[in-house]
C-alpha cells in the first residue's frame, strides 16, 4: 500500500514539473507576442488621434484662412481639444502636442510615454499640414527618397 502511494506521489510531482515547464515555455513565447500587440494597439490609437487632430486644424484654417490666432500669432485660437492618446483613457500611452504652429503650417506630434516608449520601430510619430507622416522623431518620413523608408512608415501608420 505503501509503495503505490509513493508511486502516486511521485507521479504526480513528476505531473507537475512537467505542467510548469509547458507553462513556462507558452509564457515565454505568449508574453512578448502579447506587448508587441499592445503596443501596435495603441499605436493605432494614436495614429487615429493625430488624424483627427489633423481635422480639427483643417477646420480652423478653413473657418478663419490661417492656422494659429490673428491676434496672437503662434498659438492656437482654441486649445486642441485633447492631449493625450487614448483619448478619456485615465493610463496614457501617448503624449500628443502641437511642435510648431504658424499661419500655414504645423506640425503635430505624439510622444510614447510608459510601456509604450519601447516601441522602437516607430517612437514618435508626426504629421504636418502636408500630410507629411513621419516617425522615430521624425527622422524617416513619407516623402523619403528611399522605398524602405517610406514602407516603415507606411506600416507605422
Amino acid at each position: 500500500m505503501m509503495t503505490s502511494r509513493r508511486r502516486m506521489a511521485g507521479f504526480t510531482l513528476l505531473e507537475l514539473m512537467i505542467v510548469a515547464v509547458i507553462v513556462g515555455i507558452i509564457t515565454t513565447v505568449a508574453l512578448p507576442s502579447y506587448r508587441a500587440y499592445a503596443i501596435r494597439t495603441n499605436r493605432a490609437a494614436a495614429v487615429s488621434d493625430l488624424q483627427e487632430l489633423t481635422l480639427f486644424l483643417e477646420r480652423a484654417f478653413t473657418a478663419q484662412g490661417r492656422y494659429d490666432d490673428a491676434g496672437d500669432p503662434g498659438d492656437l485660437v482654441t486649445a486642441l481639444p485633447y492631449d493625450s492618446s487614448p483619448q478619456g483613457d485615465g493610463n496614457p500611452k501617448y503624449t500628443l502636442a502641437l511642435q510648431s504652429l504658424d499661419a500655414t503650417s504645423y506640425v503635430l506630434r505624439a510622444v510614447p510615454v510608459g510601456g509604450q516608449a519601447n516601441d522602437e520601430e516607430c517612437g514618435q510619430l508626426r504629421i504636418d499640414q502636408a500630410g507629411t507622416q513621419c516617425i522615430l522623431a521624425g527622422t524617416v518620413c513619407s516623402t523619403s527618397a528611399s522605398a524602405d523608408e517610406r514602407a516603415a512608415v507606411a506600416e507605422c501608420w
